[in-house]
């Protein structure tokens, strides 16, 4: 067997169970868990993110995985060839390919500059040195809920991924 075949399986397979993974345990648990803590949950998402990293980890995860099914699919479909695409095990490849592209997608569109400025609006509120603004804590609480929506959405579409993913060879 091809060893670059079976790299670039590795990487899709350990970075999408990574990736899907964690998806899920943010959606599920760790969000409204932080919900629950009001500003505590506040101080855990800073050291969660900020300092140890764990967007930066998700988004490689995510690159990776991505990429090396990219490539994994086109070989599979012989260079996009329809005839495979539409069959059967093509097709639910296809569907969890678009899933995760997706996904991909609406990570740099929607999570990142919706936790950017999450991140710039709990910087200001710190530093104010007073109380948070009515107006501040609203923006806060609206930019969470968007943030969790695209959570649940993202979890949602990354099992539907790894699902169609699974079974394409048996269909």
């Amino acid at each position: 067997m091809d060893p670059i075949l079976i790299a670039l399986r590795l990487i899709h397979i350990l970075a999408g169970i990574y990736w899907a993974g964690a998806a899920v345990l943010v959606a599920a648990f760790l969000t409204p868990a932080v919900r629950a803590m009001g500003s505590d949950g506040g101080k855990f998402m800073q050291q969660l993110v900020g300092k140890q990293q764990f967007s930066l980890y998700l988004s490689l995860a995510a690159y990776a995985s991505t990429f090396a099914g990219i490539v994994l699919y086109w070989r599979a479909s012989l260079g996009f060839q329809i005839a495979w695409i539409i069959a059967p095990s093509g097709l639910m490849f296809t569907i969890g390919s678009l899933a995760g592209i997706i996904t991909v997608v609406m990570g740099q569109l929607v999570n990142a500059p919706t936790a950017a400025r999450m991140s710039a609006l709990a910087n200001e509120m710190q530093s104010a040195g007073a109380p948070p603004q009515p107006a501040q804590i609203a923006e806060m609480q609206k930019l969470q809920t968007r943030l969790g929506q695209a959570g649940v959405i993202a979890a949602i579409l990354l099992i539907i991924s790894a699902s169609a993913m699974a079974i394409a060879r048996y269909v």
